[in-house]
């Protein structure tokens, strides 16, 4: 008999976190459910301490494929009804499935998300919600709110984590798989796919506590912004490609708007700290948007000596046009 839930657990070198993680995910209070855990490669102590729990979970292995490719994997191998992701450092409060099964049940969807808090290696809380201010505003006073989101989607990223979703596999199969190509926001991707077509529930009980690791995928939180702009650039083109035309002028400034942050942002942290690692994620960038005269103004002024970049930041915004396409 097929379960009703298909925990999905992605970790790659996490041996010090992934015991307590599966721990949380057995001691929900659902029972109806299968823990598939994707090892994605590591190289460190993992495989042993997923060992541990090998009479309860259904665990796979592969070569390093990053999170996307490890999602996809353990959704392949997933029989449940509903599927819900779990990043391999963090955890869930007892009663996550059940209360997002129940809101599942109550009022379909195509993305159920809870709300969670934000905390450190030792536990200390860093953020108390983990749903953007704006779906904060309109959940109110309600336990829960569903609502088409995908304006707000485009806008930001309104999920902190992919531990706090759960989707219906019918909705997964419908809009296709995590895209591998988006190295560090394959998730924001599949949301905005999603809620193109669905309407999303939020709930505001805090069930998931999402752990904040300097060494984590895209690094520290003031290094985080400068890693994603090359997939959030890919994720708004992707977009404005497939998008409906009543919505390609805001994501079209959306684009010009995160070209001329991001860039902005990496230009200043190259020029004042780590020139290499600019020149990484503005090519990055410019892959992503090649005839983008800003990018590519951020990308030479971080080649050039400091006194020749004295005016780039004004020739920057005189040249932020039309970046988007047409």
């Amino acid at each position: 008999m097929k379960p009703v839930v298909s925990v999905i657990v992605t970790t790659y070198n996490q041996a010090r976190y992934i015991g307590a993680t599966l721990r949380s995910a057995l001691a929900q209070d659902f029972a109806d459910r299968e823990i598939i855990v994707v090892d994605d490669g590591s190289t460190d102590e993992t495989p042993a301490a997923i060992a541990e729990f090998r009479h309860f979970v259904i665990w796979l292995r592969q070569e390093n494929q990053g999170v996307a490719g490890s999602r996809n994997a353990g959704v392949r191998r997933a029989r449940g009804e509903f599927l819900a992701f779990l990043d391999g450092d963090d955890l869930w409060e007892p009663h996550k499935l059940s209360a997002q099964v129940a809101a599942a049940r109550q009022q379909p969807s195509g993305l159920v998300v809870a709300d969670g808090v934000q905390c450190n290696d030792e536990g200390t809380v860093l953020q108390t919600s983990l749903i953007a201010p704006c779906i904060k505003a309109l959940l109110g006073s309600s336990e829960s709110v569903t609502l088409r989101c995908y304006d707000h989607l485009l806008a930001q990223n309104v999920i902190s984590t992919s531990s706090q979703v759960l989707v219906p596999r019918a909705v997964l199969d419908d809009v296709g798989p995590s895209d591998m190509h988006m190295s560090n926001a394959s998730d924001w991707d599949l949301y905005l796919r999603i809620a193109d077509r669905y309407d999303v529930t939020f709930l505001r009980d805090a069930l998931v506590r999402w752990r904040y690791l300097p060494t984590s995928v895209s690094g520290p939180g003031a290094l985080r912004g400068m890693r994603w702009a090359a997939d959030e650039i890919g994720v708004l083109g992707k977009q404005l490609r497939n998008a409906a035309p009543q919505y390609r002028p805001m994501i079209r400034a959306l684009i010009k708007a995160r070209i001329f942050e991001r860039g902005y942002a990496i230009y200043c942290h190259g020029m004042d700290a780590d020139r290499a690692f600019a020149r990484r994620q503005l090519l990055r960038m410019l892959r992503q948007m090649p005839t983008s005269a800003t990018i590519l103004a951020f990308l030479v002024g971080v080649h050039l000596p400091r006194a020749v970049n004295r005016n780039l930041k004004s020739f920057a915004r005189r040249r932020v046009g039309p970046e988007a396409g047409n």
